[in-house]
C-alpha cells in the first residue's frame, strides 16, 4: 500500500514538475502603446469624429510620434435599376498618414488604409441620411484599424 501511494506521489511530482515555461512573457512593458499624438488634416466632421472615438489621443508634449492624418470620402453607386434610379451606394474612407517621430520631425512612415461600406436607399431621405452616417462611420473605423495595426508594426520594428 505505501509503494503504491509513494509511485502515483512520484508520478504527480513527475506530471506537475515537466519543465514547462511559456515562451512569451506578457508584461506591462509588452501591454503598453506607444505614446501617439493624432492629428487630422483633412476630413468631414463625422469623420472627424468617429476617428477621434476611435483613436486615443494624448497631448502632442507628452507623445513620442505624430500621426498626420487625411481623411478622404467618396461616394459611387453600386446598384442601377433599368430605369435609372440607384438602389445602392458604396462608401469608401481612404485615410492617408503619416508617421512622424516627434522628436526628430522624421518621417517613418508614410501610407494609406482604405474602409468600406454599402448602404441602401430604399427608404425616406431621413432615413438614407442616418444609414449613410452609418455606413461612413464604419468605412472609417475599418480604415483605421488597418491604419492602426500598421503604426503599430512600423513603431514595434
Amino acid at each position: 500500500m505505501f509503494k503504491r501511494i509513494y509511485l502515483i506521489i512520484l508520478i504527480l511530482q513527475f506530471i506537475i514538475a515537466c519543465g514547462f515555461t511559456p515562451t512569451l512573457k506578457v508584461s506591462e512593458e509588452n501591454n503598453s502603446s506607444p505614446k501617439i499624438y493624432y492629428e487630422v488634416q483633412i476630413g468631414s466632421y463625422i469623420a472627424k469624429q468617429t476617428l477621434n472615438k476611435y483613436l486615443k489621443n494624448i497631448a502632442e508634449e507628452e507623445s513620442k510620434y505624430t500621426l498626420s492624418i487625411d481623411i478622404n470620402e467618396t461616394e459611387s453607386a453600386v446598384n442601377i435599376r433599368s430605369d435609372g434610379s440607384v438602389v445602392e451606394y458604396r462608401v469608401e474612407a481612404s485615410i492617408i498618414y503619416q508617421l512622424i517621430d516627434t522628436k526628430n520631425s522624421e518621417l517613418i512612415y508614410s501610407s494609406q488604409s482604405r474602409g468600406f461600406s454599402n448602404y441602401d436607399v430604399s427608404n425616406s431621405e431621413y432615413t438614407n441620411t442616418l444609414v449613410k452616417n452609418e455606413a461612413l462611420k464604419t468605412a472609417i473605423n475599418d480604415a483605421a484599424q488597418l491604419m492602426s495595426i500598421m503604426v503599430q508594426s512600423k513603431i514595434s520594428e
